[in-house]
């Protein structure tokens, strides 16, 4: 009995001894575990940085890369728009490249009211003052309707009409005698009819379908003129206005003229002429083309008294060559900065008008503020001359002169240190070959306040050749190179008497009978 109760109280005492084992370890694993989380409490913060650090870095390198990318989309979407946005008002681009869109008006506004200012004079309807000398020549008929019933004095109101009507004239001759050649057809158009015809379809630009239509309604049909025989007479006229010397007068006029305004500009026809290149100006032949049109270029040497236009099928120097007006014209030529053009002339004025519309589109589209800048000094120039004309001041004053031409000096400057030190590329090329050209041609474009009767820009030229854009939008293109000639020598002739304010129908109707006009 005493020893089943020993046995029992070994294996119990066993048990306890297993358990204080298990008591030791687990108070040692939990001493162990104690002083882990005495180590991270105390290393917590360092812990999480070295954790967050360890999982962003890649993070922020991906970042820093998609920043740099996206900065460079960002500019190549700012340089794609300011070429999408560059039109006639911001641009060297000419106004037909406009299309649809709607351009921004460069003009800056004026604090001017609108209407007419102060000390205007204004315009209403009266006689023609030369009315006597127009009944005389039975170029004006005028008619009284008496109302007064003989009373004296009377109150008279006047009202100007305007009657077509179709004159009839026969001509009889013997049978023997030589009939003139201008009357060799049994019927044909008189002066006064072939001068009305050229002046609508040359200063109307009315397409000659469209103008036969208008004319057979104005006569009431009684005068039918088909597009051949429009085109017949205004080859007769073209021809007349060289025999009579009428072009070699514009061409004197010019010539002898201190500043000429030079500019050309593109037309479209089917056929074109082909020159010797040995010889730039033989003809060896012409080209027709079935579909589509051939480029040609028709270019305006001008003054505020004559006009001369001249066509080429390229637009290189060998035309101007082959005009043989610059080659001969020893004074100043304006014009749109055109290296063909340097080389005549005493001088070249360049037009500060492009100039304007190229800084208004750095600033506008390039965010290059130092072009408003460089703009509103040249504004200021043509200010003070303005001023200085209005005053009848016909040069400016040398300090004033010297003084625009520092601050020229100090623009150019400023950007040459922009485009050196701004880190932002958006727009700095477009900047520097402005400031290139502003630097290197200044003779050029101070050339306008250096000389007064230098205008500042070359508008007269662009004004010259509007007409002749405008009739290609009409008619879309010209079928013959003769029809391209002769339109440029009858418009060189009806701009010139339009300018010197002569009677434009009288002056065409006086080239078909021989009598000078411009040659007198």
């Amino acid at each position: 009995m005493l020893n089943s109760y020993y046995k029992q109280y070994c294996e119990e005492a066993e048990k306890v001894d297993k358990l204080e084992n298990k008591i030791k370890h687990l108070k040692a694993e939990n001493t162990s575990l104690k002083n882990r989380m005495d180590y991270f409490e105390s290393n917590i913060e360092a812990v999480i940085a070295k954790a967050v650090e360890a999982a962003t870095t890649p993070l922020n390198e991906i970042i820093e890369r998609q920043e740099i990318q996206l900065e460079a989309a960002n500019n190549e979407i700012s340089r794609l728009k300011a070429i999408i946005n560059k039109d006639s008002s911001n641009s060297s681009k000419p106004p037909s490249s406009d299309g649809f869109k709607e351009v921004m008006n460069s003009r800056e506004k004026s604090e001017r009211k609108q209407g007419g200012q102060f000390g205007h004079k204004g315009h209403r309807l009266g006689l023609p003052k030369n009315m006597e000398e127009l009944e005389k020549t039975g170029t004006l008929e005028r008619r009284v309707e008496d109302y007064s019933n003989g009373s004296e004095p009377y109150v008279s109101r006047y009202q100007i009409d305007v009657v077509t009507k179709v004159i009839v004239t026969e001509y009889r001759f013997a049978l023997d005698a030589q009939i003139p050649p201008e009357l060799y057809n049994e019927v044909t158009y008189g002066d006064e009819t072939k001068a009305t015809m050229l002046m609508l379809l040359n200063e109307g630009i009315v397409p000659k379908k469209r103008l036969g239509e208008i004319i057979s309604g104005l006569t009431h049909k009684g005068v039918n003129m088909s597009p051949a025989t429009m085109e017949s007479i205004q080859k007769e006229f073209a021809e007349k206005l060289v025999e009579n010397k009428e072009i070699e007068a514009i061409e004197e006029d010019l010539l002898n003229s201190e500043v000429m305004n030079v500019d050309d500009s593109s037309l479209k026809t089917t056929e074109r002429i082909i020159y010797d290149p040995k010889t730039i100006d033989e003809v060896i032949g012409y080209e027709t083309k079935e579909k589509g049109t051939y480029g040609a270029t028709i270019r305006t040497h001008s003054n505020p008294n004559s006009t001369l236009l001249t066509v080429n099928p390229g637009k290189g120097e060998d035309g101007v060559i082959r005009d043989n007006i610059l080659p001969r014209f020893f004074g100043i030529i304006v014009q749109d900065f055109e290296s063909k053009f340097f080389k005549y002339g005493i001088k070249n004025a360049a037009c500060v008008a492009h100039l304007l519309r190229t800084l208004m589109g750095l600033v506008v589209l390039y965010k290059r503020d130092i072009a408003g800048e460089i703009a509103e000094l040249f504004r200021n120039m043509n200010a003070h001359k303005e001023q200085d004309i209005q005053n009848e001041i016909d040069s400016c004053d040398p300090t004033k002169l010297a003084s625009f031409s520092a601050e020229y000096d100090e623009l150019v400057r400023r950007s040459r240190e922009i485009i050196k030190e701004d880190p932002d590329e958006f727009g700095k090329e477009e900047l520097r070959v402005i400031i290139d050209r502003l630097e290197t041609h200044k003779d050029k474009y101070m050339l306008f306040m250096e000389d007064y009767q230098v205008p500042w820009t070359n508008n007269l030229a662009e004004r010259d050749l509007r007409m002749d854009k405008t009739k290609q939008k009409v008619s879309g293109t010209f079928r013959s190179w003769t029809g391209i000639t002769t339109h440029a020598t009858n418009r060189s002739f009806i701009s010139t008497v339009k300018k010197r304010g002569l009677d434009l129908v009288g002056s065409v109707r006086d080239v078909f009978k021989g009598k000078p006009v411009l040659s007198s």
